[in-house]
């Protein structure tokens, strides 16, 4: 049954594709090239907001699925995730649809993203609160830690965080769909054991979707994501991460974006103090391009140290 899940996402999502990317073209809405990024002015014309794709085709496909509905818990547990994957993957479509309307790299003014984020990350904490999940997160070697009231602000933080996270290391062909398929890969083995179907479920289908994708969005890439993908796919590692009672572990699986994360922090702070670069180009994906390195080696590099966290993860959690 699984595998027949991980086939429908794939083959729908690839077949799919293909006509959405000469939709697109046609449209002449495509993505704009940061002229403060390296130089991918070669990538000019090449569509965005493929993440809509992959993402409705999950939704969708696991909405349909009789394994979905097997308890009212296991149908909210799924909700909780599919909105706040989901939600996100609006928020980030509007970003997208705005820039490429106004041919800008700026889309979804700051403010009234970071509302919206809210928002959805409040909606989802009620569902997550539905489904009885304790006000509190499990640390390695200190155990369970009570944070009350201080949970739902943890809760924003985490959401918000992880979403954007993700968003900076969606910066290279193929990167950021290689290590989500990993990171999702780990959390799937994880909620297998744990007997969290909800989660088995729709990381199934999920992983499907991502590896129809992958073959578009590979180096040399024939579409982007866009923010549509890389919000949601941020949202839902963070949902799942305390579906599990594992939130810590995201910080291991998700190591990359944690770095691509810091190299943005690091490098805002050193130049706006001491007007100095840390590092040739942030995030630091780009630093790599910047030392000769192709789209291919820094994915295959990356989601080398990937793969590698992903499996301390599973052995550690």
């Amino acid at each position: 049954m699984l595998l027949l899940e991980f086939l429908l996402g794939m083959v729908l999502t690839a077949v799919i594709m293909p006509t959405v990317i000469k939709k697109l073209k046609q449209s002449k809405e495509q993505a704009v090239i940061r002229v403060l990024g390296p130089d991918h002015q070669q990538k000019a014309g090449t569509p965005s907001i493929g993440g809509a794709v992959f993402g409705l085709v999950t939704i969708l496909v696991v909405f349909l699925l009789p394994s979905t509905y097997t308890s009212n818990r296991q149908f909210m547990a799924t909700l909780a995730l599919i909105i706040g994957f989901g939600s996100y993957g609006v928020i980030g479509a509007i970003d997208d649809i705005l820039k490429m309307i106004r041919h800008a790299d700026d889309g979804f003014a700051f403010k009234p993203k970071l509302l919206a984020q809210t928002i959805s990350a409040i909606v989802v904490m009620g569902l997550l609160f539905a489904t009885d999940v304790p006000m509190g997160i499990e640390l390695p070697f200190f155990g369970y830690l009570h944070l009350g009231w201080f949970f739902i602000i943890f809760l924003w933080f985490w959401f918000v965080g992880w979403s954007n996270a993700t968003n900076l290391t969606d910066g290279l062909d193929g990167l950021l769909t290689g290590l989500a398929i990993i990171a999702y890969g780990a959390y799937t083995i994880m909620a297998v054991r744990a007997g969290v179907s909800s989660i088995v479920v729709f990381n199934v289908v999920l992983l499907g979707s991502l590896a129809g994708f992958l073959c578009f969005n590979k180096p040399k890439a024939k579409i982007f994501m866009g923010d549509t993908g890389s919000l949601a796919l941020g949202a839902g590692l963070a949902v799942e991460s305390i579906q599990l009672h594992a939130v810590a572990s995201l910080l291991l699986v998700g190591l990359i974006f944690v770095i691509e994360t810091l190299s943005v922090i690091i490098q805002t702070i050193s130049y706006h103090f001491w007007k100095k670069r840390i590092f040739p180009m942030a995030p630091i994906h780009h630093s790599f391009e910047k030392f000769g390195w192709s789209e291919w080696q820094i994915d295959i590099a990356f989601w080398a140290v990937g793969l590698i966290t992903a499996v301390l993860t599973v052995m550690l959690f």
